[in-house]
């Protein structure tokens, strides 16, 4: 499936899916084989069910703006970044999404909550060589002692790093995302989440 494509349903899976909490199209979207990563999460259809009747449980989104606030896919995988009001709190979460015959296969995530103010999102520039800049990416990643990485996806001139490093003893599943420019490596953000010693599931977060 073109890229293009796998964007397309990721987009549609949030609107129709999360946003408007239609659980009729989730065989649409969802594998009946999907695998979850995501602490909270069940595999399968079934955990996206269950967390659709939790949301519907939640008062409505009052936000104006959309909380998608980066979509980037990369061959099959399509990541999104979205800044969201959950229960009082400001959250940003990084999903990252395997497809597979036009339908959400894998799922991975983190979560954490952050104090600034909401940010306009991304614009990927498309003429940019994703290729060279991953490799550019990957390269300096190498490097670094203290994190393991799992993924490197990219498109145009941003790039995202899937990982797993320690501090202070302490496992954390993180998302870097980056923009290169000129060869130049810009940080833009990274979101983070403890890895969970409970899960619902026996896949882990990465």
């Amino acid at each position: 499936m073109e890229t293009k494509s796998n964007k397309a349903v990721v987009a549609q899976f949030y609107k129709e899916i999360i946003k408007e909490r239609n659980e009729s199209l989730i065989d649409v979207y969802v594998r009946k084989d999907y695998i979850q990563h995501s602490p909270a999460g069940k595999d399968g259809r079934e955990g996206i069910r269950e967390m659709i009747c939790f949301l519907k449980t939640l008062p409505p989104s009052t936000e104006k703006t959309s909380p998608v606030k980066l979509l980037l896919a990369d061959g099959d995988l399509v990541a999104g970044l979205l800044y969201i009001a959950f229960m009082g709190k400001q959250m940003l979460v990084l999903d990252l999404f395997r497809l597979q015959n036009g339908q959400l296969a894998e799922h991975w995530d983190v979560v954490q909550e952050v104090n600034h103010p909401e940010f306009d999102g991304f614009v990927i520039d498309l003429n940019a060589n994703a290729v060279t800049n991953k490799d550019l990416v990957r390269a300096r990643y190498e490097l670094m002692e203290d994190c393991k990485v799992y993924r490197v996806i990219g498109e145009g001139d941003m790039v995202i790093v899937q990982l797993e490093y320690n501090e202070q003893d302490i496992r954390f599943a993180r998302y870097d995302i980056l923009r290169v420019n000129d060869e130049m490596i810009d940080q833009v953000l990274s979101v983070k989440q403890k890895i969970s010693d409970v899960m619902m599931h026996g896949n882990g977060m990465l």
